[in-house]
């Protein structure tokens, strides 16, 4: 028999693979509508704003893909380390290491805490990346 854990943490995993295989309609339905995302060095950030800074970053890479390492589910949390094993058309690789708290209101997330490297993100994507509004 599942525990409820046990479908939240399945549901943490499959949003973040969804995100990460720039699945964003698969994605967005996990989601409540009023759900909110904090970004280390951001603060928080509206899903439609994350969702943006996704598909400039991740969107012209040729290769998605996400490693989960670990999960702890505790209440109605779910903590998620990930790797990104990403590339780009010319081959060169975007691997961020990622750790991921998802909070659930019922079966949808209200909340996400992300947490990776930015320094890297910054050289790969540039200095400005979360400055400029697109």
């Amino acid at each position: 028999m599942t525990s409820r854990l046990d479908e939240l943490r399945e549901k943490a995993c499959s949003v973040l693979m969804a995100l990460a295989a720039n699945d964003f309609a698969k994605a967005d339905a996990m989601f409540h509508p009023d759900a909110v995302w904090w970004i280390i060095g951001q603060g928080e950030l509206s899903h439609a704003r994350v969702r943006e800074l996704a598909e400039k970053t991740e969107g012209p890479l040729s290769v998605h893909g996400l490693r989960i390492i670990g999960t702890v589910a505790e209440g109605n949390k779910v903590a998620v380390e990930a790797v990104g094993e990403m590339a780009f058309p010319d081959g060169r690789p975007y691997a961020n290491t990622y750790h991921h708290v998802i909070e659930f209101r019922g079966d949808r997330i209200s909340k996400m805490r992300e947490y990776f490297d930015t320094h890297y993100v910054r050289q790969v994507f540039g200095q400005d990346l979360y400055d400029k509004q697109a």
